[in-house]
């Protein structure tokens, strides 16, 4: 009786588990992103080179302080050799050991360290815009998936409406053709359409699969259950959009993509000032202290020196400056400065080029989007009326007042219509979150904000 209770608290904690792991497979486009983002391989590497570029700019300003080094030696020297302790030539063998510490800084040098700095902060930008928008285009991509799958469930489901369709009508002609109200030639051809149909719906069927394939390669999803989407767009409506001048403004003052852009000119301008440098003299200063024992070194007994003695009498000290001018160098350096000066031309005739392309592509997506507009409301439109029209030509078909031929038309037209009606409202929808981005919203994390509300 005990293992009989077990066995069935268990059962009922799979079943809970089942139906967990079931309602958690429901996934609206903000939920899809979000785990996209999360998992995505690809953005590992902009994060990397993120830290990458973060080492650098960091390590740029540790350049400012000064160069320490130690160093250490020890032999033993044999035959005729020179004493170190007294620079004269000796031909015993001794044992010498010596300390040194040293130290460098920069003074001046043409501004170098200081326009490094700010090259490699530009660099820093650059790259942390560039994760970021590389988070952006992945969210993008997913959109994009994520509506290709909402949009050939939607025709998978008027192709099943068709198929049903012409099921109940091959029933009806089958039952009129035993009684000789219909030709068998009518018959035939509606068991042709319905293969016909079954093989768009399988066709289509195979898409959607691909499909949902390609969504979860983006969100790195690796699972084998079907996925069930929640498309919570809402209803096309008409909506004043902004005036596509504005609208630029707007963008390029928050894009990351845009931004990092901007930072690749900047950093590129430091190039040069980095180039420049290499023009002027530079200054160091320079320290350094020293000692050593040597078993050469001996008292008035002839005894060696001890170690502690010899430390302290041994150590010598030195402080200098040196000055490095840079005279000719083959013109290598103003080589340098003019490459440098090309590259800061070239980066900004890119910044040019992106802001013409940005501009162009958003009044693009602007028209569109009212194209989109009227295309669906003028569908939506026709769907009634081709609704009405092939009720009623299923009808007159049933009453032998028209042939097939004229009930497929009308039966055509209206799916026609209709996945017309749903390709419309779909891109209507991705060029309104377009639209949303260009304003500074990512509609994914809005969208998370109100369901968390």
């Amino acid at each position: 009786m005990m293992k009989k209770t077990q066995i069935l608290f268990l059962l009922v904690i799979y079943l809970m588990i089942g139906n967990a792991i079931q309602a958690q497979q429901k996934w609206s486009l903000s939920q899809c992103i979000s785990y996209a983002i999360e998992n995505n391989i690809n953005l590992k590497e902009y994060e990397i080179l993120e830290k990458l570029s973060l080492e650098d700019a960091q390590q740029a300003k540790r350049n400012m302080l000064p160069g320490i080094s130690a160093s250490t030696s020890a032999g033993l020297s044999f035959g005729r050799s020179i004493d170190p302790n007294t620079n004269d030539y000796v031909d015993t063998e001794f044992f010498n050991n010596s300390y040194s510490l040293s130290s460098s800084i920069a003074v001046f040098n043409g501004f170098r360290i200081q326009n490094q700095i700010k090259y490699q902060q530009f660099r820093k930008q650059a790259s942390e815009y560039n994760r970021i928008n590389a988070t952006d285009d992945l969210a993008f991509n997913v959109m994009v998936a994520f509506f290709d799958v909402v949009y050939f469930k939607g025709m998978l489901g008027i192709a099943n409406e068709q198929v049903e369709a012409s099921k109940l009508s091959l029933k009806t002609t089958e039952k009129k053709v035993e009684v000789g109200l219909k030709a068998k030639t009518d018959l035939l051809d509606m068991r042709a359409n319905l293969e016909r149909e079954e093989l768009n719906k399988i066709q289509i069927e195979n898409t959607l699969e691909t499909a949902t394939l390609r969504l979860k390669q983006l969100m790195n999803l690796v699972s084998a259950e079907e996925m069930e989407l929640v498309d919570e767009s809402s209803v096309v409506i008409n909506e004043q959009v902004a005036q596509p001048r504005q609208l630029f403004e707007q963008y390029t003052g928050w894009s990351p993509y845009y931004q990092s852009i901007e930072a690749n000119v900047k950093a590129t301008e430091k190039g040069l000032a980095l180039s420049r440098s290499a023009l002027y003299p530079s200054i160091y200063a320079n320290g350094s202290i020293s000692t050593g024992f040597y078993e050469t070194n001996v008292d008035a007994d002839g005894n060696t020196v001890a170690f502690g003695d010899q430390w302290k009498n041994n150590k010598n000290q030195y402080v200098g400056a040196s000055l490095s001018i840079p005279v000719f160098s083959r013109w290598g350096n103003r080589s340098e400065v003019k490459k440098a000066k090309l590259e800061l031309e070239r980066a900004q005739n890119n910044l040019d080029d992106e802001r013409q392309k940005l501009f162009f592509e958003m009044v693009n997506n602007l028209t569109e989007l009212e194209a989109l507009y009227k295309e669906h409301s003028q569908y939506v439109k026709r769907t009634e009326v081709d609704e009405l029209a092939f009720r009623a030509a299923e009808k007159k078909f049933d009453q032998g007042l028209i042939d097939i031929n004229d009930y497929y038309i009308a039966k055509n037209r209206l799916a026609n219509t209709q996945s017309q009606v749903l390709r419309s409202r779909t891109q209507w929808e991705i060029k309104m979150k377009v639209l949303q981005f260009y304003r500074g919203q990512r509609f994914w994390e809005t969208e998370e904000s109100l369901q968390s509300q």
